[in-house]
Protein backbone atom coordinates (compact mmCIF):
# COMPACT_ATOMS: atom_id res chain seq x y z
CA UNK A 1 0.00 0.00 0.00
CA UNK A 2 1.26 3.38 -1.02
CA UNK A 3 1.82 5.34 1.91
CA UNK A 4 1.43 9.50 2.06
CA UNK A 5 2.70 11.10 5.34
CA UNK A 6 1.78 14.70 6.63
CA UNK A 7 4.65 15.54 8.28
CA UNK A 8 3.26 19.01 10.05
CA UNK A 9 1.23 18.25 12.30
CA UNK A 10 -1.22 21.12 11.73
CA UNK A 11 -1.83 19.11 8.69
CA UNK A 12 -2.92 16.41 11.04
CA UNK A 13 -6.98 17.78 10.57
CA UNK A 14 -6.62 17.21 6.46
CA UNK A 15 -6.00 13.96 6.40
CA UNK A 16 -9.44 12.45 5.89
CA UNK A 17 -9.77 15.10 3.39
CA UNK A 18 -6.39 14.03 1.51
CA UNK A 19 -7.47 10.32 1.95
CA UNK A 20 -10.71 10.89 0.51
CA UNK A 21 -9.39 12.38 -3.08
CA UNK A 22 -6.72 9.72 -3.05
CA UNK A 23 -6.96 6.16 -4.25
CA UNK A 24 -8.31 3.50 -1.98
CA UNK A 25 -5.02 1.53 -2.02
CA UNK A 26 -3.44 4.58 -0.48
CA UNK A 27 -2.93 5.20 3.05
CA UNK A 28 -2.75 8.55 4.91
CA UNK A 29 -0.87 9.19 8.07
CA UNK A 30 -0.04 12.10 9.83
CA UNK A 31 2.31 13.12 13.03
CA UNK A 32 0.86 14.72 16.19
CA UNK A 33 3.49 16.59 16.64
CA UNK A 34 7.13 17.58 15.91
CA UNK A 35 8.67 14.96 18.13
CA UNK A 36 11.15 12.92 16.67
CA UNK A 37 9.63 9.46 17.42
CA UNK A 38 6.23 10.98 15.61
CA UNK A 39 8.14 11.78 12.58
CA UNK A 40 9.80 8.18 12.49
CA UNK A 41 6.63 6.60 13.00
CA UNK A 42 4.46 7.89 10.08
CA UNK A 43 7.81 8.57 7.57
CA UNK A 44 8.73 4.77 7.22
CA UNK A 45 7.75 3.21 4.33
CA UNK A 46 6.49 6.53 2.98
CA UNK A 47 6.42 7.60 -0.49
CA UNK A 48 4.89 11.32 -0.42
CA UNK A 49 6.03 13.90 2.53
CA UNK A 50 3.13 16.97 2.47
CA UNK A 51 5.00 19.71 4.51
CA UNK A 52 4.38 23.23 5.90
CA UNK A 53 6.79 24.35 8.36
CA UNK A 54 8.71 20.89 9.44
CA UNK A 55 12.45 21.46 8.53
CA UNK A 56 13.49 18.59 6.24
CA UNK A 57 17.41 17.24 6.07
CA UNK A 58 19.15 14.47 5.04
CA UNK A 59 18.45 12.86 8.53
CA UNK A 60 14.61 13.11 7.85
CA UNK A 61 15.07 11.34 4.95
CA UNK A 62 16.87 8.89 5.79
CA UNK A 63 13.93 7.91 7.91
CA UNK A 64 12.45 7.44 4.07
CA UNK A 65 14.06 5.84 1.91
CA UNK A 66 11.11 4.90 -0.51
CA UNK A 67 9.97 8.71 -0.07
CA UNK A 68 9.76 9.93 -4.39
CA UNK A 69 8.05 13.05 -3.68
CA UNK A 70 7.79 16.18 -0.81
CA UNK A 71 4.64 17.82 -1.39
CA UNK A 72 4.74 22.00 0.09
CA UNK A 73 1.08 22.72 0.53
CA UNK A 74 1.66 26.43 0.00
CA UNK A 75 4.65 28.31 -1.81
CA UNK A 76 6.99 28.35 0.96
CA UNK A 77 10.28 25.95 0.56
CA UNK A 78 12.32 27.24 2.74
CA UNK A 79 12.17 24.63 5.47
CA UNK A 80 13.74 22.21 3.08
CA UNK A 81 16.97 21.26 2.48
CA UNK A 82 17.07 21.42 -1.50
CA UNK A 83 20.30 19.98 -1.78
CA UNK A 84 19.77 17.31 0.64
CA UNK A 85 16.09 16.18 -1.42
CA UNK A 86 18.61 16.65 -4.85
CA UNK A 87 20.89 14.33 -3.72
CA UNK A 88 18.54 11.78 -2.57
CA UNK A 89 16.60 11.89 -5.79
CA UNK A 90 13.18 12.87 -4.37
CA UNK A 91 10.94 15.36 -6.18
CA UNK A 92 10.02 18.39 -4.55
CA UNK A 93 6.61 20.44 -5.82
CA UNK A 94 4.61 23.21 -4.42
CA UNK A 95 1.33 25.22 -4.73
CA UNK A 96 2.14 29.32 -5.55
CA UNK A 97 -1.14 31.37 -5.07
CA UNK A 98 -3.07 28.81 -3.29
CA UNK A 99 -3.59 30.84 -0.01
CA UNK A 100 -2.77 34.72 -1.61
CA UNK A 101 -6.46 35.49 -0.97
CA UNK A 102 -6.41 34.15 2.70
CA UNK A 103 -2.90 35.57 3.14
CA UNK A 104 -3.80 39.21 1.87
CA UNK A 105 -6.87 39.51 3.74
CA UNK A 106 -5.16 38.18 7.14
CA UNK A 107 -2.66 40.86 6.25
CA UNK A 108 -4.96 43.69 5.91
CA UNK A 109 -6.64 42.60 9.02
CA UNK A 110 -3.42 43.07 10.84
CA UNK A 111 -2.69 46.54 9.70
CA UNK A 112 -6.14 47.23 10.73
CA UNK A 113 -5.65 45.49 14.23
CA UNK A 114 -2.00 47.44 14.38
CA UNK A 115 -3.42 51.12 13.50
CA UNK A 116 -6.87 51.03 15.04
CA UNK A 117 -5.53 49.23 18.51
CA UNK A 118 -7.72 46.54 18.47
CA UNK A 119 -5.38 44.80 20.92
CA UNK A 120 -5.67 47.59 23.79
CA UNK A 121 -8.89 48.15 23.06
CA UNK A 122 -10.12 44.55 23.56
CA UNK A 123 -7.94 44.86 26.81
CA UNK A 124 -9.01 47.03 28.28
CA UNK A 125 -12.64 46.52 28.39
CA UNK A 126 -12.14 42.37 28.88
CA UNK A 127 -10.89 43.81 31.69
CA UNK A 128 -14.06 46.37 32.52
CA UNK A 129 -12.86 49.58 31.51
CA UNK A 130 -14.18 52.04 29.13
CA UNK A 131 -11.09 54.19 28.52
CA UNK A 132 -11.49 55.53 24.69
CA UNK A 133 -9.60 59.01 25.59
CA UNK A 134 -6.56 56.50 27.00
CA UNK A 135 -6.81 54.69 23.81
CA UNK A 136 -7.03 57.18 21.48
CA UNK A 137 -4.19 59.17 23.01
CA UNK A 138 -2.11 56.20 21.94
CA UNK A 139 -2.88 57.14 18.48
CA UNK A 140 -5.16 55.58 15.88
CA UNK A 141 -4.15 56.01 12.36
CA UNK A 142 -6.04 55.48 8.96
CA UNK A 143 -5.34 53.57 6.27
CA UNK A 144 -6.57 56.56 4.10
CA UNK A 145 -4.08 58.39 4.63
CA UNK A 146 -0.82 55.53 5.16
CA UNK A 147 1.82 54.87 2.80
CA UNK A 148 2.54 51.08 2.38
CA UNK A 149 5.46 49.67 2.11
CA UNK A 150 5.20 46.10 0.04
CA UNK A 151 8.42 44.44 0.00
CA UNK A 152 7.79 41.51 -2.40
CA UNK A 153 5.69 41.59 -5.01
CA UNK A 154 4.45 37.88 -5.52
CA UNK A 155 0.69 36.63 -5.75
CA UNK A 156 0.39 37.82 -2.28
CA UNK A 157 1.87 41.01 -2.09
CA UNK A 158 0.19 41.63 -5.15
CA UNK A 159 -3.72 41.08 -3.72
CA UNK A 160 -2.24 42.86 -0.70
CA UNK A 161 -1.82 45.91 -3.03
CA UNK A 162 -5.23 45.41 -4.92
CA UNK A 163 -7.05 45.11 -1.25
CA UNK A 164 -5.44 48.67 -0.16
CA UNK A 165 -7.06 50.51 -2.75
CA UNK A 166 -10.37 50.82 -2.10
CA UNK A 167 -9.11 52.14 1.57
CA UNK A 168 -6.77 54.99 -0.57
CA UNK A 169 -3.76 54.12 0.60
CA UNK A 170 -0.44 54.72 -1.04
CA UNK A 171 1.12 51.96 -1.93
CA UNK A 172 4.88 51.88 -2.97
CA UNK A 173 6.86 48.44 -3.14
CA UNK A 174 10.01 47.26 -3.74
CA UNK A 175 10.53 43.83 -5.94
CA UNK A 176 13.31 42.41 -8.45
CA UNK A 177 11.31 44.07 -11.44
CA UNK A 178 8.73 46.43 -12.23
CA UNK A 179 4.99 45.28 -12.08
CA UNK A 180 3.41 47.35 -14.54
CA UNK A 181 -0.05 46.51 -13.89
CA UNK A 182 -0.05 46.30 -10.08
CA UNK A 183 1.43 50.01 -11.14
CA UNK A 184 -1.27 50.74 -13.69
CA UNK A 185 -4.35 49.19 -11.41
CA UNK A 186 -3.33 50.73 -7.92
CA UNK A 187 -0.95 53.92 -8.88
CA UNK A 188 2.00 51.63 -7.06
CA UNK A 189 5.19 52.61 -7.22
CA UNK A 190 8.49 50.24 -7.22
CA UNK A 191 11.35 51.70 -5.16
CA UNK A 192 14.40 50.78 -3.49
CA UNK A 193 14.59 48.90 -0.33
CA UNK A 194 16.25 52.04 1.96
CA UNK A 195 13.63 54.11 -0.11
CA UNK A 196 10.60 52.26 0.91
CA UNK A 197 11.30 51.85 4.54
CA UNK A 198 12.31 55.55 4.83
CA UNK A 199 8.97 56.81 3.33
CA UNK A 200 6.44 54.13 4.55
CA UNK A 201 4.04 54.45 7.77
CA UNK A 202 3.16 51.10 7.39
CA UNK A 203 6.02 48.23 5.98
CA UNK A 204 4.50 44.42 4.95
CA UNK A 205 6.93 41.54 3.89
CA UNK A 206 6.06 38.72 1.37
CA UNK A 207 9.35 37.57 0.39
CA UNK A 208 10.33 34.33 0.65
CA UNK A 209 13.01 33.17 3.11
CA UNK A 210 16.60 32.33 1.18
CA UNK A 211 19.89 33.26 2.21
CA UNK A 212 19.52 36.28 0.77
CA UNK A 213 16.48 37.40 2.56
CA UNK A 214 17.30 35.99 5.67
CA UNK A 215 16.94 39.34 8.97
CA UNK A 216 16.24 41.16 6.02
CA UNK A 217 14.78 43.83 8.04
CA UNK A 218 17.57 44.05 10.82
CA UNK A 219 18.20 46.86 13.41
CA UNK A 220 19.47 49.14 10.67
CA UNK A 221 16.11 48.87 8.92
CA UNK A 222 14.13 49.38 11.29
CA UNK A 223 15.96 52.46 12.33
CA UNK A 224 15.45 53.82 8.83
CA UNK A 225 12.02 53.53 9.21
CA UNK A 226 9.82 56.65 10.40
CA UNK A 227 9.48 57.30 14.00
CA UNK A 228 5.81 55.74 15.16
CA UNK A 229 5.61 53.27 12.12
CA UNK A 230 4.42 50.03 12.11
CA UNK A 231 5.28 46.47 10.18
CA UNK A 232 3.55 43.66 9.32
CA UNK A 233 4.97 40.00 8.80
CA UNK A 234 2.80 37.31 7.45
CA UNK A 235 6.03 36.33 5.14
CA UNK A 236 8.08 33.96 7.01
CA UNK A 237 9.41 35.07 10.71
CA UNK A 238 13.14 35.11 9.69
CA UNK A 239 12.84 37.60 7.40
CA UNK A 240 12.67 40.03 10.70
CA UNK A 241 16.01 40.07 13.18
CA UNK A 242 13.59 39.51 15.91
CA UNK A 243 15.93 40.78 18.75
CA UNK A 244 16.16 44.37 16.86
CA UNK A 245 12.23 44.31 16.76
CA UNK A 246 12.00 43.49 20.29
CA UNK A 247 13.90 46.96 20.82
CA UNK A 248 12.41 48.92 18.00
CA UNK A 249 9.32 48.36 19.69
CA UNK A 250 10.62 48.91 23.13
CA UNK A 251 12.10 52.39 22.75
CA UNK A 252 9.19 53.57 20.53
CA UNK A 253 10.67 53.71 17.78
CA UNK A 254 8.27 51.55 15.78
CA UNK A 255 4.53 52.08 17.38
CA UNK A 256 3.89 48.18 16.94
CA UNK A 257 4.79 45.01 14.53
CA UNK A 258 1.56 42.06 13.76
CA UNK A 259 3.24 38.65 12.70
CA UNK A 260 1.52 35.96 11.69
CA UNK A 261 5.22 34.48 11.44
CA UNK A 262 8.03 34.34 13.77
CA UNK A 263 11.59 32.46 13.89
CA UNK A 264 11.07 29.34 15.78
CA UNK A 265 7.44 28.21 15.49
CA UNK A 266 8.25 24.73 16.12
CA UNK A 267 8.24 25.35 20.14
CA UNK A 268 4.72 26.19 19.84
CA UNK A 269 5.48 29.54 21.89
CA UNK A 270 5.39 33.31 21.06
CA UNK A 271 8.31 35.12 21.63
CA UNK A 272 6.57 38.49 22.05
CA UNK A 273 4.36 37.55 24.51
CA UNK A 274 5.61 40.42 27.18
CA UNK A 275 5.52 42.82 24.70
CA UNK A 276 1.95 44.25 24.35
CA UNK A 277 2.55 46.10 21.19
CA UNK A 278 3.94 43.44 19.15
CA UNK A 279 0.98 41.36 17.83
CA UNK A 280 0.91 38.04 17.17
CA UNK A 281 -1.03 35.11 15.23
CA UNK A 282 0.02 31.34 14.79
CA UNK A 283 0.72 31.37 11.13
CA UNK A 284 -3.05 31.10 9.93
CA UNK A 285 -2.52 33.60 7.01
CA UNK A 286 -3.14 31.13 4.41
CA UNK A 287 -5.38 28.72 6.14
CA UNK A 288 -8.87 30.32 5.11
CA UNK A 289 -11.32 27.70 4.15
CA UNK A 290 -10.73 28.32 0.70
CA UNK A 291 -7.30 28.06 1.02
CA UNK A 292 -7.15 25.04 2.75
CA UNK A 293 -9.75 23.71 -0.01
CA UNK A 294 -7.50 24.73 -2.82
CA UNK A 295 -4.62 23.00 -1.16
CA UNK A 296 -6.11 19.82 -0.04
CA UNK A 297 -7.14 19.75 -4.14
CA UNK A 298 -3.85 20.78 -5.55
CA UNK A 299 -1.86 18.60 -3.49
CA UNK A 300 -3.78 15.41 -4.16
CA UNK A 301 -4.25 16.31 -7.86
CA UNK A 302 0.19 16.25 -7.98
CA UNK A 303 0.53 12.91 -5.99
CA UNK A 304 -2.32 11.27 -8.26
CA UNK A 305 0.02 12.34 -10.92
CA UNK A 306 2.83 11.48 -9.44
CA UNK A 307 0.62 7.77 -8.65
CA UNK A 308 0.19 7.63 -13.01
CA UNK A 309 3.72 8.07 -13.79
CA UNK A 310 2.69 11.21 -15.10
CA UNK A 311 4.50 15.10 -15.07
CA UNK A 312 4.32 16.92 -11.91
CA UNK A 313 2.74 20.44 -11.56
CA UNK A 314 4.89 23.42 -9.85
CA UNK A 315 7.91 20.97 -9.91
CA UNK A 316 10.93 22.62 -8.00
CA UNK A 317 13.29 19.57 -8.14
CA UNK A 318 14.79 17.99 -9.92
Amino acid sequence: MTKIALVDPALARLAPRFAERLPPDVEVVAVRDFGDEELARVAAGATVFVNARRPIDAATLALAPQLRLIQAIGVGIDSVDRDAVAAAGVALAYNPGVNSSGAAEHTIMLMLALIKRLPTSERVTRAGRFAPGEIIAEGIDDLADATVGIVGMGHIGRAVAERLAPFGSTVVYHARRDDADIEARVGARRLPLPELLRVSNIVTLHVPLTAETHHLLGADELAAMPRGSWLVNAGRGGLVDEAALRAAVLDGHLAGAALDVVESENTGTNPFADVPNILVTPHVGGGSRNSMAGTVERSTANIRRLLAGEPLRDQVLP
